[in-house]
C-alpha cells in the first residue's frame, strides 16, 4: 500500500478509481485528475453516467457539479471496500478537474454514504434547484437506522 497515489490520465480517471482506493493506506492521500470536461459538463450525458454514475446539468454551476460527480464516483468506489473519502481540495481549471482526498478505513461510516448523496432537480427556466437525498440516517442508541 502507498501513502500517496496520484492518478493523472489523459481523459477519464474512472477506470482507475477501484485500484487507486485499494492501493492507498488508511489515512493516505489520493489525487485524481480528469481531463474529459466535455463529458463532465453535460455534453455527453450517457457517457458521463457510464463513467461517473451521474450526469451534469448544463448550468452556471457545471464546474462544481463536475467536481461533485468525480468525488461521488471516488466515494462510491471506496465504499465497496469499506473505505470512506474525506475531500481536502477540489479544483476546476480550464479543461480539467483535480481533487485531493484522504482515504480512511471506515466500514461503519460507509453506510452513511446514501444520506450524504442526492439527486439535483433543476428548473429549466430559472435554474432554481432542489436536492433530493438518496437516503436518510436516523441516529439511535446502538449506532443508526437507515432508510431510503
Amino acid at each position: 500500500a502507498y501513502d500517496v497515489v496520484d492518478i493523472d490520465p489523459y481523459g477519464t480517471s474512472s477506470p482507475f478509481l477501484d485500484a487507486a482506493v485499494q492501493a492507498v493506506v488508511d489515512g493516505g492521500l489520493l489525487c485524481v485528475t480528469s481531463t474529459d470536461m466535455p463529458v463532465l459538463a453535460g455534453n455527453y450525458p450517457e457517457a458521463c453516467f457510464a463513467r461517473y454514475g451521474g450526469t451534469a446539468l448544463k448550468s452556471g454551476y457545471l464546474h462544481e457539479m463536475s467536481l461533485r460527480l468525480l468525488l461521488n464516483a471516488i466515494a462510491m468506489s471506496a465504499s465497496r471496500y469499506g473505505r470512506e473519502v474525506e475531500p481536502l481540495i477540489s479544483c476546476s481549471i480550464d479543461f480539467y478537474i483535480r481533487v485531493f482526498v484522504r482515504i480512511h478505513d471506515a466500514p461503519a461510516r460507509v453506510k452513511h454514504l446514501a444520506s450524504r448523496s442526492a439527486v439535483v432537480n433543476q428548473c429549466v427556466q430559472c435554474e432554481t434547484f432542489a436536492l433530493q437525498p438518496l437516503g436518510e440516517a436516523t441516529p439511535t442508541g446502538g449506532g443508526g437506522k437507515f432508510k431510503p
